[in-house]
């Protein structure tokens, strides 16, 4: 069916996005070069690199880490790949981490690629830098003990969004933060689906054009950022989004109950929203 998409007023920047999909909510790709063993064996005429899942994870300065499991796939190729290089170079790689989004009726909203090179952390360091994590994971309890760190040092930062390709400075990078309700996103749209549904409902109809309301069939929350949420309404015979802006970003996950309450015009000033 064809699709209408409205605006996106208030929404995430591709500053923000680079900050989210690096604290490591989502799983990441790293991809290597081949090495001559990988050609032999025929991958050649296929992949121009290998790819490897990795647990990438953020400092608080925004530093992009690597939590690597000794004698893994990915730690016998790192050091395949340094052994043929020459003495104090690193080994190049890209960081690939595509967006997933809540439900099955959203689409990816963005995808971050990093290029660089990887470092080695000193031992007495990797512990220290995992305590700085964006998004804590248990494994990091494991340095040491089967599992190390290692530091993607960052020559080009690019987010792909519905807006096209954008390259993020250092400068804007850094200045950003992680989206506070990206962890909790799942659970945020089911709740708003599961106990809120007859005021969003009302919200959408209240929205859109009356026509365009007489056809609603269906309505579903396909995400949920310190900026708003958006909604996906099929119609009778088309689908459109309606982005619902809130009146001031989100800075923490207790502060969405007043920011819903807003959108909705809720007279509970947020005491039962969440």
């Amino acid at each position: 069916m064809p699709g209408t998409r409205a605006p996106r007023p208030a929404a995430t920047s591709p500053a923000e996005w680079a900050r989210t999909l690096a604290a490591g909510t989502v799983a990441g790709t790293l991809h290597l070069a081949r090495t001559a063993e990988t050609e032999e064996a025929g991958c050649a005429a296929t992949r121009r690199t290998e790819p490897f899942p990795v647990r990438h994870l953020s400092g608080a300065g925004g530093d992009l880490l690597l939590l690597v499991d000794d004698g893994s796939p990915l730690a016998t190729r790192l050091d395949e790949l340094r052994a043929g290089l020459p003495d104090g170079h690193d080994v190049p790689a890209v960081l690939d981490v595509l967006d997933v989004p809540p439900g099955l009726s959203g689409l990816p909203r963005a995808r971050l690629c990093v290029t660089g090179w990887i470092d080695a952390v000193p031992a007495a360091e990797q512990r220290r830098l995992a305590a700085t994590a964006t998004s804590p994971t248990p494994a990091l309890l494991d340095i040491g003990r089967g599992r190390h760190l290692l530091r993607l040092d960052v020559a080009d930062l690019r987010v792909t969004t519905g807006g096209g390709v954008h390259l993020v400075t250092d400068d804007d990078y850094v200045a950003a933060t992680p989206d506070p309700l990206y962890g909790d996103e799942h659970e945020i749209v089911a709740h708003l689906e599961a106990h809120h549904r007859d005021r969003l409902i009302g919200w959408v109809l209240h929205r859109l054009p009356r026509e365009q309301a007489r056809q609603v069939r269906e309505v579903a929350v396909v995400g949920a950022d310190r900026h708003g949420i958006d909604v996906l309404c099929t119609l009778s015979e088309t689908t459109v989004t309606l982005r619902g802006a809130f009146a001031t970003p989100v800075t923490a996950e207790h502060h969405l109950p007043r920011a819903l309450c807003g959108l909705f015009a809720c007279p509970c000033e947020g005491a039962s929203a969440h």
